[in-house]
């Protein structure tokens, strides 16, 4: 019984830093031009959705992580410049890795931290509502 609650207890810190991210990430999201608003909120929504699970619950995680450091550089990267896949799988099989690494150094002068998170660290931040930051490192998922 007590494994069930501190699943449930992850899944509901997972949910909060989500919608705290895609918050940020909505907000930021207004300020591209509009084809690119229009294909991010595609992304939006097919996160939106994947809420299953725990796996889906990290992978979206992830993914709003991702898109709110390239919003915070006002731009737009593959693949998130095409539609969502009808299967999102985690991020880093899908992101090209120098498009991942070209988007956190454009955003290292933004943050004074930028760390994978570990699910405990997660749970910290429900009580913290810290900086935006990613929540994996979960690799049981793959």
């Amino acid at each position: 019984m007590k494994h069930g609650r501190s699943m449930a207890t992850a899944m509901i810190a997972l949910n909060d830093h989500f919608k705290y991210n895609s918050k940020i990430a909505r907000t930021l999201q207004q300020l591209l031009p509009s084809i690119e608003r229009k294909m991010i909120q595609l992304w939006f929504n097919k996160l939106e959705h994947m809420d299953k699970t725990m796996e889906q619950m990290v992978i979206r995680s992830d993914y709003m992580w991702f898109i709110l450091l390239m919003l915070q550089s006002r731009r737009i990267r593959e693949p998130f410049n095409q539609l969502p896949p009808r299967h999102v799988v985690p991020l880093r099989k899908f992101v090209p890795l120098n498009v991942y690494e070209e988007v956190l150094i454009l955003n290292e002068p933004h943050m004074i931290y930028v760390k994978r998170k570990s699910l405990d660290d997660i749970l910290k931040v429900k009580k913290k509502r810290t900086a935006t930051t990613s929540c994996s490192s979960l690799d049981q998922f793959d």
